[in-house]
């Protein structure tokens, strides 16, 4: 078989996908996939990038810069994200795929890639709310109403944890069905292997987002 793949109908009709996915002989289109998702995330990083959502730092030294300094920043600022774009998908489509393909009897590498391209196009329509939240609401991504950020702040006030909870969503709760539909089609293991190695893969890129997120260095996942 050698169709397409058609990533949005991951979304919509996720068995089917990975039922023709499975039976591909080939992934055409593959490097085109890759390039288009690619782009995808380096275009909606430096739209959030855009509207200064996570200049609050440089904000605040804007009294003490001069304005040539200042939009000199703000450059390399978004230069920065549209990085941090490219470094996202990358992480999304190509690290968490080598885990996934170390418990596969049978699946290809290229077509885990292409479930995590499912789940990279998730990852970033969940960016894209944190817009309006930040616009309308002035809300940070760590306290966005469909995260557990918000509850995790009633009850503590260490803001490690805050940030790790904030990073566990609707919109991860959605990655996880995507990635236990495609390991359980392409990769034939048992179903608690398959979940607990989704799960650990998660918690080591939110932890690591929220370590990044704590040390003030980014918020790049």
């Amino acid at each position: 078989m050698h169709k397409e793949v058609r990533l949005f109908r991951g979304l919509s009709k996720p068995s089917f996908f990975f039922y023709q996915l499975k039976d591909m002989e080939v992934v055409t289109g593959y490097r085109k996939k890759i390039f288009h998702l690619l782009w995808l995330s380096i275009f909606v990083f430096g739209l959030i990038s855009s509207f200064g959502i996570g200049m609050d730092p440089l904000s605040k030294d804007i009294t003490t810069l001069s304005p040539i300094t200042y939009e000199l920043e703000k450059f390399l600022f978004f230069l920065g994200r549209l990085l941090a774009g490219l470094l996202y998908a990358a992480i999304i489509l190509f690290f968490c795929s080598l885990i996934f393909w170390t418990i596969s009897d049978e699946g290809e590498y290229r077509k885990l890639v292409m479930t995590q391209g499912v789940v990279l196009i998730i990852l970033l329509l969940e960016q894209l709310t944190y817009i309006p939240l930040s616009l309308f609401f002035s809300l940070e991504w760590y306290s966005s109403p469909l995260s557990l950020g918000v509850i995790t702040q009633y009850a503590t006030s260490n803001t490690y944890i805050i940030y790790l909870m904030g990073s566990f969503s609707l919109f991860k709760a959605w990655v996880f069905f995507i990635q236990y539909k495609g390991l359980k089609r392409l990769t034939g293991q048992k179903n608690w292997i398959i979940w607990l190695v989704i799960f650990l893969t998660n918690l080591f890129i939110w932890s690591l987002n929220a370590l990044l997120a704590y040390l003030s260095i980014s918020t790049l996942l």
